[in-house]
């Protein structure tokens, strides 16, 4: 049974998984219930997984019919309606609207925070600078529009998925047409059918990861991460992320840029989390949604700024004022912070248990997504975010400290870390296929 508050309103929300998942403990702890909505239109396996039922006063699921939902939910006071993960986002928009609620995002634009192609559209129309991109459905246009833009490299992906789900670097047309074959007619994490995929401009420069959190169309900055990706075959694969000072001057041309995309696409109220390329040409958006960003370690997140965006999307919504006037300015961080993905090299059989103990000792270590794999299981190669075996949070006063303890993760993995039987191809390893994170720090 979840904790009982004296006050009578509660928050919905719609597909509480992910780090969304957290929202309703979040409300709780400001003395506010909270209700669950399953939208069962578009499921992730991976993200049920992380459903925690026992956090709601109620849950329902939604079907199709609005009207139904509408019933099931009178009996409960509803004050705020928010999306848990991306399959959320329309569902919140459209209910919270019936709902007659002031906080929320105008469903008419729900899909420039959703689909991939018209958050791009989004932009052009507000005169905010954008990658080329187009929308096909075969192979062969894939291949035309690669020409059109003089043969240059793209980036070909699902136009509704998440993480970095179907994301593949193609070098030339021919690439190109080939990726879109191969995503066309493939389901996304959500279970929905690639009819149609994204060929997009390949964005040369380094990338940069924001979350905010908006109230009455003032976007507050809580932290700006830099990623450095590594190609594995066709595939971009994290390497690691960088907490950076959002009042840098690195920092600057990036954050104002943002703000620019979530206005354009509509993100009134709530959480976003933007992927960005710093290219010769300015800023260019890669994708933004309108949700927490996935699974992150709030521990290690408030270790080192201080604050999280989880804690801080449940304060905007309840004192929205504060966030109205701009909110509060984003610290600079507290401490040296770097997410480290782990990259296996190849497919196969692990022929022992991966051991993970040897992180506890670096200076660094603050916390690890651990995978649940075992002696005598396939894993398999590294091609994305969801085929990564494990990451890693390093915390550390000193850059040096941080610097080293990756060079030695990297080290460990070309030493034999994975002792695999290499083997067939398999399944994709789902981010939150049983795994947690295990926090060793103080």
């Amino acid at each position: 049974m979840p904790i009982q508050t004296i006050n009578d309103r509660v928050a919905v929300v719609v597909d509480g998984h992910s780090t969304g998942a957290l929202l309703a403990p979040a409300f709780t702890a400001y003395g506010i219930g909270a209700v669950h909505v399953e939208n069962r239109a578009e499921r992730s396996t991976a993200h049920l997984r992380t459903f925690a039922p026992e956090a709601y006063e109620a849950c329902y699921a939604y079907e199709g019919d609005l009207t139904a939902l509408l019933g099931a939910l009178r009996p409960h006071r509803v004050g705020w309606v928010i999306a848990g993960t991306d399959s959320g986002v329309a569902l919140a928009d459209r209910l919270a609207a019936a709902l007659g609620l002031p906080r929320h995002n105008d469903p008419a634009t729900s899909a420039a925070r959703r689909d991939k192609q018209e958050m791009q559209r989004a932009l052009v129309a507000a005169g905010v600078p954008a990658a080329w991109h187009a929308a096909v459905t075969t192979p062969e246009e894939a291949r035309a529009v690669a020409l059109l833009h003089g043969g240059a490299p793209a980036i070909v992906k699902p136009l509704r998925s998440g993480g970095t789900d179907g994301v593949l670097f193609c070098a030339d047309p021919d690439e190109t047409a080939s990726a879109a074959g191969k995503l066309l007619g493939s389901e996304s994490i959500y279970g929905e059918r690639n009819e149609t995929v994204l060929v997009q401009e390949y964005l040369r420069g380094d990338e940069y990861m924001v979350n905010c959190v908006s109230a009455a169309g003032h976007h507050t900055v809580l932290e700006i991460w830099r990623s450095v990706k590594t190609v594995v075959g066709t595939s971009p694969v994290y390497d690691y992320t960088e907490l950076l000072n959002p009042r840098s001057q690195e920092s600057a041309a990036v954050l104002a840029y943002v703000r620019e995309v979530l206005t354009a696409v509509g993100n009134t109220w709530g959480p976003s989390h933007t992927e960005v390329i710093a290219t010769p040409s300015g800023p260019r958006l890669v994708e933004t949604a309108a949700r927490l960003q996935g699974t992150a370690d709030l521990s290690a997140i408030t270790r080192a700024t201080g604050r999280n965006p989880v804690t801080e999307t449940v304060h905007a919504l309840l004192d929205p004022d504060l966030y109205a006037r701009g909110g509060p300015p984003p610290p600079p961080p507290r401490r040296v912070a770097r997410g480290v993905s782990f990259i296996c090299p190849r497919s196969g059989r692990l022929r022992r248990d991966l051991d993970w103990t040897p992180l506890h000792t670096l200076p660094s270590f603050h916390s690890l997504l651990a995978p649940a794999p075992k002696a005598g299981a396939y894993i398999p190669r590294t091609t994305d975010l969801f085929t990564r075996p494990g990451a890693v949070y390093l915390i550390h006063e000193d850059p040096r400290v941080v610097e080293r303890d990756h060079a030695t993760i990297r080290g460990w993995e070309g030493e034999g870390f994975y002792d695999i039987e290499e083997g067939e191809e398999v399944r994709r390893l789902d981010p939150q296929d049983s795994y947690s994170f295990d926090n060793f720090s103080g």
